[in-house]
């Protein structure tokens, strides 16, 4: 698609990529866009529509949504971060292969050619297309199916929301980040389960995008990301996120004790 709109092969038979021109940029945007309708939004619908008569009844899109769930989300993205922070430090300590690291680094590359940029407009497509697209793909994705699918597998709602986690982390290709985005798996799966509606983690996902995009756009926010991982702040990370991590074991543990948790885990075993 990318190839028939630009005349341009975002990606070659070799896997190099050119990220020198603006042309090549808008193939490698459109590629994305592509990826995350067709490999994500498209065949999880897809597979919702053969599993159900009702598509929003499969990913509870009409399920009743509370204010306090607008909370939730701002409390998790806060708590979040320290807790990142924390796990991206031990990831450091885990070296992966040639082959993964040379992966990581090609996609660290493109995704700062696509971000970076000096235009609102620009912003504002990156927003669109890397943070609301990929909320709602992703979701529907990992969380509406592979979470469905691997609780009814298992019999097990923890592994469900894991072995989803882990098939999330994975798909990223970040693997210096990789306990980081496990860890995200796994809280966007747990706010699914408790809430009962699909909508809260798309939510959480498009707004951690969102901040990322937006700082990442211009140098400053860049040079700010940059200050706050810097290695000086590595005892007060160990320590916020440390906490951070036994605040969310706490609320998770609170969670399971909710009516709402037993409802949520009998609709999932559903068809």
């Amino acid at each position: 698609m990318a190839e028939w709109i630009t005349g341009i092969r975002p990606f070659a038979e070799n896997g190099s990529r050119d990220l020198t021109s603006s042309a090549a940029i808008v193939a490698y945007r459109i590629a994305s866009i592509c990826s995350n309708v067709g490999g994500f939004l498209l065949s999880s619908i897809l597979f919702s529509w053969f599993c159900s008569n009702s598509i929003s009844d499969y990913f509870r899109i009409k399920s009743p949504l509370k204010w306090k769930y607008l909370a939730v989300i701002g409390l998790c993205f806060l708590l979040a971060i320290p807790a990142i922070q924390l796990l991206s430090e031990l990831n450091e300590l885990i070296s992966g292969g040639a082959y993964l690291m040379e992966a990581q680094e090609e996609t660290s590359k493109l995704r700062t050619a696509l971000l970076r940029t000096d235009s609102v407009a620009v912003v504002v497509l990156n927003v669109f297309a890397m943070a609301l697209l990929p909320a709602i793909g992703e979701e529907l994705f990992f969380r509406g199916v592979i979470l469905r699918v691997s609780f009814q597998g298992t019999k097990n709602i923890h592994l469900g929301v894991l072995l989803s986690a882990i098939l999330f982390a994975l798909v990223h290709m970040e693997f210096s980040n990789f306990l980081a985005i496990l860890f995200m798996g796994v809280l966007l799966g747990y706010l699914y389960v408790y809430t009962g509606s699909l909508l809260v983690p798309i939510g959480l996902h498009f707004l951690n995008n969102c901040v990322y995009i937006i700082l990442e756009s211009s140098g400053n926010g860049s040079a700010f990301v940059d200050k706050l991982e810097a290695g000086s702040n590595s005892i007060f990370w160990l320590i916020t996120g440390a906490i951070a991590l036994l605040l969310f074991a706490f609320l998770l543990q609170r969670s399971v004790n909710k009516g709402n948790w037993n409802t949520a885990v009998g609709y999932l075993m559903r068809d």
